[in-house]
């Protein structure tokens, strides 16, 4: 066997152990699934069409065909139960982005070199919004970020606490960025969390397993939205 097997070995003992998420104490996280991460045109498809022609191409495909159909199935799954439904977003509050971190900084600056706009909108831009098909009912918290992962420019950590959340299901974009970034601070607070694999995607299907399995070696669970939802309707059935 290679190292990388051996790795996978190890993955598939340690996913034999029973899952200890708790349905009736879950909220789900929906991470970043904006217009300008989701609709090729905005800055930050273009960007990257001009740095790599047709390089998001395939994540737009799967974003439309396969991602926001999953993220509906969650959204039903979780409101269903009364359980909380929060999302995520990326953006600045200063018109100039001076309050991002560097790394957002610099991809600003690349955007304004090859479009002439930033690629980071500001709170609340009809970009920076939810995409339609997945958006907030009313009551349904948004909360706004300005790093990768939540829980460094968020309150996420203690609205969870009051909630009396312990459990969490991740999905959104991007599955190497925001979603393992997001899914690995939290397990690090404490909490049980899956990633639903089917409900976030990467650049390159290559991206998204090589994050999915780092996540997944340490941190929690990835299973597939169809395996997520039957476990929540399973415990529903079973109160």
């Amino acid at each position: 066997m290679t190292d990388h097997e051996k790795v996978q070995e190890l993955l598939r003992i340690k996913d034999q152990a029973p899952m200890t998420i708790d349905p009736g104490k879950s909220a789900l996280i929906i991470v970043d699934v904006q217009r300008y991460f989701a609709r090729p045109e905005y800055a930050f498809a273009r960007v990257i069409d001009k740095l790599v022609p047709g390089l998001a191409t395939g994540y737009f495909e799967r974003v439309k065909s396969t991602v926001l159909g999953n993220i509906q199935r969650l959204q039903q799954a979780f409101r269903s139960r009364g359980l909380p439904v929060i999302f995520l977003g990326a953006g600045c509050y200063l018109e100039d982005g001076r309050d991002l971190p560097e790394w957002m900084r610099d991809f600003d600056q690349i955007g304004l070199r090859l479009l002439g706009e930033r690629v980071c909108p500001l709170v609340n831009h009809p970009s920076w919004q939810i995409e339609d098909s997945v958006a907030p009912l009313p009551g349904e918290i948004v909360m706004n970020k300005t790093s990768s992962g939540a829980l460094n420019s968020t309150k996420l950590d203690q609205t969870l606490h009051n909630l009396g959340v312990n459990s969490l299901v991740v999905c959104g974009l991007t599955t190497a960025v925001c979603v393992t970034q997001t899914a690995r601070e939290t397990a690090d607070r404490g909490f049980r969390v899956i990633i639903a694999e089917d409900a976030c995607t990467e650049m390159s299907e290559e991206m998204h397993r090589a994050a999915l399995l780092a996540f997944s070696y340490v941190f929690g669970r990835v299973r597939r939205t169809e395996e997520v939802v039957e476990l929540f309707t399973a415990a529903r059935a079973s109160a």
